[in-house]
């Protein structure tokens, strides 16, 4: 049975796919400001850094993951491929953490391992959807203020 840690990773990276199926295709290639990644960047920026820490806390659970090229712009069918398939090794390395009550290279405990991670992906979350914003794109009510909604199942939105 997954661990709290990881039902709750899990549902931090629901909103991470839910919100990425709700940005048109279109909107991929926007930035907020000359040279900052694109909204897709943001999202390949994400899996990045979850394979990056992986590499260096728990290489065994990397596999065949790989990075995103700087600067490309993966479509959003690469992009939700690699976040479900880094989400199952973060959930790997959570559930282990969980299990020893410690987090190789990390000065805090699983929890507060967690909460980095998930403050992490929101803020490049916020990231991606002020770049929309900034060029004059809007998503819906519910694309905005339904990846907030953690009582419920995301496909339930």
């Amino acid at each position: 049975m997954p661990s709290p840690l990881v039902e709750a990773w899990t549902m931090s990276n629901e909103a991470n796919l839910y919100l990425l199926k709700q940005i048109p295709a279109a909107y991929l290639g926007d930035s907020y400001a000359p040279r900052t990644r694109t909204v897709a960047g943001q999202f390949a920026h994400m899996h990045g850094v979850r394979i990056r820490w992986m590499q260096y806390a728990a290489p065994d659970l990397v596999g065949n993951l790989k990075t995103f090229p700087r600067g490309s712009t993966p479509t959003k069918s690469q992009l939700t491929s690699a976040l479900k398939a880094s989400e199952k090794m973060i959930a790997r390395y959570l559930q282990r953490c969980d299990e020893t009550g410690k987090v190789k290279h990390w000065k805090g405990n699983p929890p507060t391992y967690l909460a980095y991670l998930v403050a992490h992906e929101a803020h490049h979350r916020g990231l991606a959807m002020v770049a929309m914003r900034m060029n004059g794109r809007k998503l819906t009510k519910k694309a905005v203020y339904g990846q907030w909604q953690w009582g419920k199942k995301f496909n339930e939105r």
